[in-house]
């Protein structure tokens, strides 16, 4: 299609809903709020679509049965191993399906039911009628290269960082209870000794390259050898879980809740035992 038929069929759609999907300037076009939740939508019609062409293309029925797991980074995926190792001796037509979606979304996509569960950092705030189960508290890390002043502290305060470049996730992409521990420690920093980024590991790679002190969850499944990980003691840990609309009726989910909260029962343990190191 050539271009004005692009924006024609935009300009088409965005009356047709009564919103704006994009932003536009003169150096860019990005995506609006409204254009970030339709395009969520917007794929997973088309993966429903795809699924459909596909099984009318064979003449044996496609017996698996989907389970949509909800996720806001790819970073909590790998946690999920071994319940899906478990799901899949136990449950031979399983068939996990992983959606990441805008964070702010995350929550609209469990009430409609277009997902099963959601792993996600805690919110306030939520409709009684979606649950939360707590599966491991994480605390918030300094990562600086090794060769770094601050790195043979052993941990941090938020007074040492008040003279340090800083990187951090963007506020508006991130979790509810993160983003309210970086508001002490932005207020004393001025904007160009701040980078913001879109994911974890933006955040760390600048670290690893000498951009600054990168202050995230600790919620990786193994630690850069080059890089030292510093907690920060007057930060509260934030609460890590699954969230689902209920598990009556639905045994598969509520197998996979029970061993998701085993698998972490393991995370829980060896995170203790490196602590105590």
């Amino acid at each position: 299609m050539t271009s004005p038929a692009v924006t024609q069929q935009i300009h088409s759609l965005e009356a047709e809903l009564k919103v704006r999907l994009f932003r536009r300037t003169t150096r860019n076009v990005e995506l609006t709020r409204e254009g970030i939740l339709l395009l969520s939508d917007a794929k997973a019609i088309l993966e429903i679509a795809d699924r459909a062409k596909k099984r009318a293309e064979y003449t044996v029925a496609d017996t698996r049965e989907s389970f949509v797991i909800g996720c806001h980074a790819d970073n909590d995926i790998p946690h999920l191993a071994q319940a899906l190792q478990h799901m899949k001796s136990q449950y031979p037509n399983f068939y996990p399906v992983f959606r990441i979606v805008p964070f702010q979304h995350l929550y609209q996509h469990l009430s409609e039911e277009t997902v099963d569960i959601i792993l996600a950092f805690q919110e306030q705030g939520l409709k009684k009628t979606i649950h939360y189960q707590e599966l491991i508290k994480i605390r918030i890390v300094g990562i600086v290269k090794n060769s770094h002043s601050l790195s043979q502290k052993g941990e941090l305060h938020i007074c040492d960082l008040k003279q340090e470049a800083i990187i951090v996730l963007d506020p508006q992409k991130c979790p509810e209870e993160y983003r309210k521990s970086l508001n002490h420690i932005l207020e004393e920093h001025s904007l160009p000794n701040i980078y913001f980024c879109d994911s974890v590991n933006a955040a760390v790679t600048l670290a690893a390259a000498g951009y600054g002190l990168a202050i995230l969850p600790d919620f990786f499944q193994s630690h850069n050898r080059t890089l030292t990980y510093l907690p920060i003691v007057d930060i509260n840990p934030i609460s890590y879980g699954v969230y689902y609309k209920t598990l009556t009726g639905y045994p598969g989910r509520k197998t996979f809740v029970k061993l998701v909260m085993e698998a972490f029962a393991d995370v829980r343990e060896n995170s203790d035992d490196v602590n105590k190191m």
